[in-house]
């Protein structure tokens, strides 16, 4: 028999419980299943001790609820299967358990946020379908991986082909965003409003077309490097991590060193860094304008894709419903690092992703998002050049 996960969903009216999705196939034949899962808690190490269990054929009785928690879930697991690397009391290896989870979304946050920098460092406008952006390459990575797979198992190399395609798809809609909608829109209006009211409009079309072309289907990243890694922990809890996960925190780590080295290092992050500063002078010393324009939303729309693709291979898939939360947060780490600053996009996707982990692991999880947009006001009010305090007028500085 063959088991394919199709969607998982919160419950409602059950904020401790979660409801999978999932087909099975036998002899040719498919049919469409879900089970909802019930936990101890909403937050804490609670949050990972089943309570019961409801299919679409019925509850599981207690007895068997209890033989799967006590020779289905205990023996199981890390605890007597594998031992993990390092020995950590439980809660100590539930704030790392955390902490991992954490590292994935503040490069996301960090790559979007930097994409927003760019462009305001640049020419002083926000473009708000970044998040839209990062949703689209998500998806072309998902399609170049179904087309893959119809030529053999899933590889390396095509897995590699695929998070390229994603960026490259999220570079050539920034690309082409910029140059008919934000600069066009930004020289014939002097108001910033204009620029954020085009880019919002440009991301609701682009949500609604990835919508549209996908109604009844999820998309699903295939099984890949799934196998989970015992990190740390006792019996109690044992922080795991699977190569996916670990690889995609690396391709976020690895995207913000890149980003970093090349606004501090190379031509074009000088390039930019003297437009930023003083454009007219900068173009009166020979900086070619309109390729540093062209050059930066391919960049930022690379950085854009690139998180996208971190999204898809961390939790396996994308929907067009995550863009504008994805674009908020990644706006919101902009202006607490300092919108126009790249470290301080990064600075700042650190903090939000932070806050957001925290919370969402000690207290309500329905509260994180009012707690991190009370962030953003703290900021605005008391701080508001962000974490370099930096005001939005002055020259934008590496």
């Amino acid at each position: 028999m063959e088991i394919v996960e199709t969607a998982l969903n919160p419950v409602p009216g059950a904020p401790n419980a979660l409801k999978l999705s999932y087909r099975a196939r036998r002899d040719g034949f498919a049919s469409a299943h879900w089970i909802i899962c019930t936990f101890a808690a909403q937050t804490g190490i609670g949050r990972f001790e089943l309570t019961a269990i409801d299919t679409d054929r019925g509850a599981l009785s207690d007895i068997k609820l209890y033989i799967l928690q006590r020779w289905g879930l205990d023996d199981h697991p890390p605890a007597l299967a594998r031992r993990p690397l390092l020995r950590l009391d439980a809660r100590t290896a539930y704030w790392l358990q955390q902490t991992l989870n954490g590292i994935v979304m503040a490069g996301v946050y960090g790559l979007i946020a930097t994409g927003f920098s760019l462009v305001y460092g640049l020419i002083g406008r926000i473009n708000l379908a970044f998040g839209e952006i990062a949703v689209l390459a998500g998806t072309n990575m998902l399609v170049a991986v179904g087309v893959a797979s119809q030529f053999g198992r899933l590889g390396p190399m095509a897995l590699t082909l695929s998070l390229l395609t994603g960026a490259a798809a999220g570079a050539l809609a920034s690309w082409v965003i910029g140059r008919l909608v934000v600069l066009p829109v930004s020289q014939r209006a002097t108001s910033p409003q204009a620029v954020l009211i085009a880019t919002a409009a440009v991301a609701i079309v682009l949500a609604e077309l990835l919508r549209i072309t996908a109604p009844d289907r999820v998309n699903w990243l295939p099984a890949l490097l799934n196998r989970p890694i015992y990190i740390a922990g006792t019996r109690g809890f044992i922080a795991t991590a699977t190569p996916a996960q670990l690889l995609a925190a690396a391709l976020s780590l690895f995207g913000a060193a890149v980003l970093l080295g090349l606004i501090g290092l190379s031509r074009f992050g000088r390039a930019w860094r003297a437009h930023a500063q003083d454009p007219l002078m900068a173009a009166m010393l020979g900086v070619p304008v309109p390729a540093l324009r062209s050059a930066t939303f391919l960049v930022s729309g690379a950085a854009s894709g690139l998180a996208g693709t971190i999204v898809v291979l961390a939790y396996g898939t994308i929907s067009p419903g995550d863009g504008l939360a994805i674009t908020l947060k990644a706006l919101i780490s902009a202006v607490i690092g300092g919108i126009g600053s790249v470290p301080g996009a990064f600075l700042g996707a650190a903090l939000v992703a932070g806050v957001e982990t925290v919370w969402s692991s000690a207290f309500d999880i329905a509260y994180r998002d009012v707690v991190t947009y009370s962030l953003l006001a703290g900021f605005l009010i008391l701080r508001p050049g962000g974490l370099f305090n930096r005001a939005a007028p002055s020259p934008r500085e590496f």
